[in-house]
C-alpha cells in the first residue's frame, strides 16, 4: 500500500497551503534556517525542479527535527496517511517538534 505525506496549515482554508506527497517522491531534507526544515519532493509536473515543503519548528533544531520524521517513517500504521501537520484540525504525526509555519512551493 502506498503511503501519503499530508502537510496543511493552520488557515488552509483562506491561503491554500496544503499539499499530498506520495512517500515514493521523497528525496530528502536540507535545513532551511534556525528551527525550519526544507523537504524535496520529485516535482509532480515532471520538471527538474524539486517540490518543497518548507516547516518552521521553532522549538526543536533541524536535526531533531529530522530524526522526528524518521521516526514517522518507521512506525508501521495501518493508515497510508501520515499527517505531519493539519493546522485546522491539529491533528499531526509529530510527537516533539512542532509545525510554526508550513509553506508549500510546487513547481509549475
Amino acid at each position: 500500500m502506498e503511503k501519503y505525506f499530508y502537510f496543511g496549515e493552520a488557515t488552509v482554508e483562506t491561503t491554500g497551503e496544503s499539499a499530498l506527497f506520495p512517500l515514493s517522491s521523497f528525496l530528502g531534507m536540507t535545513p532551511a534556517g534556525v528551527g525550519a526544515t526544507k523537504l524535496h519532493f520529485q516535482a509532480r509536473n515532471g520538471s527538474l525542479n524539486d517540490d518543497t515543503v518548507e516547516i518552521e519548528h521553532g522549538n526543536k533544531t533541524s536535526k531533531e527535527f529530522v530524526t522526528e520524521i524518521v521516526g514517522l517513517l518507521q512506525r508501521n500504521t495501518r493508515s497510508p496517511f501520515l499527517i505531519v501537520s493539519d493546522g485546522p484540525s491539529d491533528k499531526h504525526a509529530l510527537q516533539h517538534a512542532k509545525v510554526t509555519t508550513l509553506s508549500v512551493v510546487t513547481a509549475a
